[in-house]
């Protein structure tokens, strides 16, 4: 994964180049086609993922939750909560994601308070709209 291109995420947009190493070095780039299933509504939630391009639908009970685009976290509540997915989320259009599985995602948001308050903000902000 390219440190540079890690940037342009608001997530990790403030971080130190150090930072952004460190987060490069623990994620993976994916390309996946469109109506591909990324996350199963009650699978064991192992990977959080970040919309590099494309959109990917959430969607809860088979019912739309939210279309997301990049910059956008998903897979974050099941990791940080080590719960099960609470929703099916499917790429719309051919997309470009930033993979970080569980425990180098854990390690990371150890290390930087900032990426850690980043994804506890983006939490409770969804779980205000639910």
């Amino acid at each position: 994964m390219d440190a540079s291109e890690l940037k342009r995420i608001p997530l990790f947009s403030h971080l130190s180049k150090k930072e952004l190493d460190l987060i490069s070095r623990h994620a993976d780039e994916v390309s996946l086609p469109a109506e591909s299933v990324i996350m199963h509504e009650g699978d064991v939630a192992r990977e959080v993922c970040v919309v590099l391009a494309g959109t990917v639908r959430v969607t809860q009970g088979g019912k739309l939750v939210k279309d997301l685009g990049p910059g956008e976290v998903v897979g974050e509540m099941g990791v940080v909560d080590a719960v099960h997915r609470n929703a099916t989320v499917t790429a719309v259009d051919d997309v470009r994601l930033v993979v970080m599985f569980g425990p180098e995602f854990t390690g990371v948001s150890e290390e930087i308070a900032e990426v850690r308050k980043g994804i506890a903000a983006i939490i409770a902000q969804r779980r205000a709209q639910q």
